[in-house]
C-alpha cells in the first residue's frame, strides 16, 4: 500500500509583489503549499474532536484582506502562524466558558430551590388561568390584553369600547382574581 504524500511546492520563489496586488493565481498557489502544513500546526492546539480546517481558512481569508502590507514570503506565514494560534486560543477560552456554564447551569437545574420555584410559577401560572377563564367574557378580553403588553388607549380600540370601560373592567377583574387567587394561593402554601 503506497502513502499518498504530496510534496510542498517550494514557495521562496512566491512573488508576494503580485499577491500584494490581487493576483489570485498567487493566492491559490501560497493556500496550495501552506494549507496542509498550517492545519496540523492548529490541530496541535486543538482537542481532538475539533477539526481546525474553518480556522485555517479564517486566517487565510484575513491574510487575502490584509494582503497589501506583507512585505514578503515570512511576514504571511508569521502573520498566518500567528492568526491560527490565537483562533485556536480563542475557541479554547470559548470552549471552557460555554462548559463552566453549562457546569453551573446543570447544577442550578439540579437544585431543590429551582426545582421549587419552577413548581410554584407553574401552578401560580396554572390557578391564573383557570381564573381569568372563570372572568365574564368581556373582562377576560381586557385581562388577556392588557398581559400581552396593551394600554388601555390600544385595549379600547381593540375591542371598539371607551377607555373609562376598559378602567372599570379592568379594575373590577383584577379585584375578581385577587379574591379567586388569594384562598388557592394560602392553600397552596400553607396546606
Amino acid at each position: 500500500m503506497k502513502a499518498n504524500i504530496k510534496i510542498a511546492e517550494d514557495l521562496n520563489d512566491l512573488p508576494v509583489e503580485k499577491f500584494r496586488n490581487g493576483d489570485e493565481k498567487v493566492f491559490h498557489r501560497l493556500f496550495t503549499a501552506l494549507f496542509p502544513v498550517v492545519c496540523s500546526f492548529a490541530a496541535k492546539f486543538l482537542p481532538a474532536s475539533e477539526a481546525p480546517e474553518d480556522i485555517v481558512q479564517e486566517a487565510f481569508i484575513e491574510c487575502w484582506d490584509q494582503r497589501a502590507k506583507f512585505t514578503g514570503l515570512d511576514h504571511i506565514k508569521s502573520f498566518l502562524y500567528l492568526t491560527i494560534r490565537n483562533k485556536c486560543l480563542n475557541k479554547i477560552k470559548h470552549a471552557a466558558v460555554k462548559n463552566r456554564y453549562i457546569e453551573e447551569h446543570t447544577r442550578d437545574l439540579e437544585g431543590t430551590e429551582f426545582f421549587e420555584n419552577q413548581l410554584l410559577k407553574a401552578e401560580i401560572a396554572l390557578h391564573l388561568r383557570e381564573a381569568i377563564g372563570k372572568l365574564p367574557r368581556q373582562q377576560r378580553k381586557i385581562i388577556l390584553l392588557n398581559m400581552a403588553g396593551q394600554s388601555n388607549d390600544e385595549i379600547a380600540g381593540t375591542l371598539e369600547i371607551s377607555v373609562n370601560t376598559v378602567k372599570l373592567q379592568k379594575k373590577v377583574a383584577y379585584e375578581k382574581l385577587r379574591n379567586k387567587l388569594r384562598n388557592r394561593i394560602y392553600n397552596f402554601f400553607f396546606l
